[in-house]
């Protein structure tokens, strides 16, 4: 008879990344060992594969979108809003800034308006963002 060997997403993880595993894949391992890699995929809004892929070190893209995504997800991560001057979880952060289409209230027009050259905001380069401060200037 056959004995099943279950290798857990942490064991994955720890075998494809070695000594140099962030802490943000630690994350991501042990959010798919608690629940299964597609909920773990669902909570950053990626499927399963992604999850596979980036815990067996075999993904094509960016690990740094991915290491934005798993900390924003778990990291209980908060950076200091310029709209706010206060704390707010990274989470909201990205949510923000990334939302789609014309402001619809005074609020979201604050952070359509600021979050494009926030230092916070790593979906552009930092280029861009002296750029536009200097311009602003």
């Amino acid at each position: 008879m056959a004995v099943k060997v279950t290798v857990t997403n942490m064991q994955r993880a720890q075998a494809a990344w070695g000594e140099d595993m962030p802490p943000w894949v630690r994350l991501l391992a042990a959010a798919a060992d608690a629940t299964n890699q597609r909920k773990a995929g669902e909570k950053i809004k990626r499927n399963a594969s992604y999850v596979s892929r980036i815990l067996n070190r075999d993904y094509a893209g960016s690990y740094e979108e991915a290491e934005r995504l798993v900390r924003a997800a778990w990291g209980n991560e908060d950076v200091l809003c310029p709209v706010w001057n206060d704390s707010i979880p990274l989470a909201s952060c990205m949510n923000l800034r990334r939302k789609k289409g014309f402001p619809q209230n005074s609020v979201e027009n604050l952070y359509y308006q600021t979050c494009p050259t926030c230092p916070n905001n790593t979906d552009v380069a930092q280029d861009q963002i002296d750029e536009a401060a200097s311009c602003a200037a």
